[in-house]
């Protein structure tokens, strides 16, 4: 159990700094201009690509358990009654085990893959948060 817990705490840090180092953007009015479009051009590069899309799925994997918290309170608060707030968090924990395995396997492919040039997520929301 403690490997798995510092596997994940490694993807989570390692996501985020692969994600903020990839999308070190600056805002010149109201448009958003990347470093290398600065140097370059208008067209980001494989490098820019491949390190976002590595860092989304580190965190991904990283942060997939949080579904097992984040979808019953999404689901009970859908509610009106307190029948409807227990359906919810009933319904809100199975959809949670599914949204856990579909962000971990969804990190896991774009892990795999990410030296591929494509850059649009598989999953949505991209990121849990």
């Amino acid at each position: 159990m403690k490997r798995v817990s510092l596997l994940l705490a490694i993807c989570f840090v390692l996501g985020l700094v692969m994600v903020n180092a990839a999308q070190a953007d600056e805002y010149y009015g109201g448009t958003i201009i990347s470093g290398y479009q600065k140097v370059v051009g208008p067209y980001p590069s494989p490098f820019f690509d491949a390190t976002k899309k590595l860092g989304r799925g580190l965190l991904n994997m990283g942060t997939a358990p949080i579904e097992l918290i984040k979808q019953p309170i999404v689901e009970a608060e859908k509610g009106e009654s307190v029948g409807e707030f227990m359906t919810g968090l009933i319904y809100g924990t199975f959809a949670g085990v599914a949204w856990t395995f579909y962000r971990e396997l969804d990190g896991v492919y774009e892990v795999v893959t990410w030296y591929l040039p494509s850059l649009e997520p598989a999953i949505t929301p991209e990121y849990i948060f």
